[in-house]
């Protein structure tokens, strides 16, 4: 294995521990001392890799949003109806939060008082974005399935109602998030047949 190769690996590690770490001590709890531990590397590796632990923590957010980001573009590009390949987005989101709910914890638990950079993080990754989102939206528009209302304002509207969502799912320690997602989608699509839309089955 290559030393660049080696870096990489250690990376992921200490930000894998350190999600665990920051879900389970809280962040101003966890002492890097305890990420080195789990990471099974030194405290000095660590700050080879982040200057600081609230760099380890916009790190692990900016991974994650990217991650998201990555996967949601994926599934909405896939084929059939624009409601359809959202649904199939949305469920992918839920189970991915689902597998990764320690990051939900940190997210909403731990990073409050980090919200601003983290707005910033997740604006700058919504407007690389934006031109897809623009056209995705507009085909929801002419199908009437989305009010006429200015796309970023669209955008945000969804966000909120996501992130609404995730945080009481958070804080409740709720079993089934992909359950709320598809009651959702149910009751959209039943909106969605009175314009004409046959849909096809919800995604397994």
């Amino acid at each position: 294995m290559s030393e660049k190769t080696e870096n990489l690996e250690r990376r992921k590690r200490i930000l894998e521990a350190a999600q665990d770490t920051f879900a389970t001590e809280g962040f101003r709890n966890a002492e890097v001392t305890s990420i080195a531990r789990r990471a099974g590397v030194g405290k000095a590796t660590i700050y080879k890799h982040f200057e600081s632990k609230d760099q380890i923590l916009l790190t692990i957010v900016d991974e994650n949003f990217k991650a998201i980001r990555d996967l949601a573009l994926r599934h909405l590009i896939g084929a059939g109806h624009p409601l359809e390949r959202f649904e199939r987005t949305c469920l992918a989101i839920g189970e991915f939060l689902t597998e990764n709910r320690e990051f939900s914890k940190v997210l909403i638990r731990e990073a409050g008082e980090f919200m601003p950079e983290i707005q910033r993080i997740h604006r700058a990754i919504v407007k690389q974005n934006l031109p897809f989102a623009d056209a995705f939206f507009n085909a929801l528009k002419e199908e009437h399935l989305l009010p006429d209302l200015p796309n970023q304002l669209m955008l945000e509207m969804l966000m909120n109602l996501s992130i609404g969502t995730i945080y009481t799912w958070t804080l409740s320690d709720g079993q089934d998030l992909r359950n709320e997602i598809v009651q959702l989608f149910t009751l959209w699509r039943t909106k969605a047949s009175s314009f004409g839309f046959q849909p096809a089955q919800p995604p397994a």
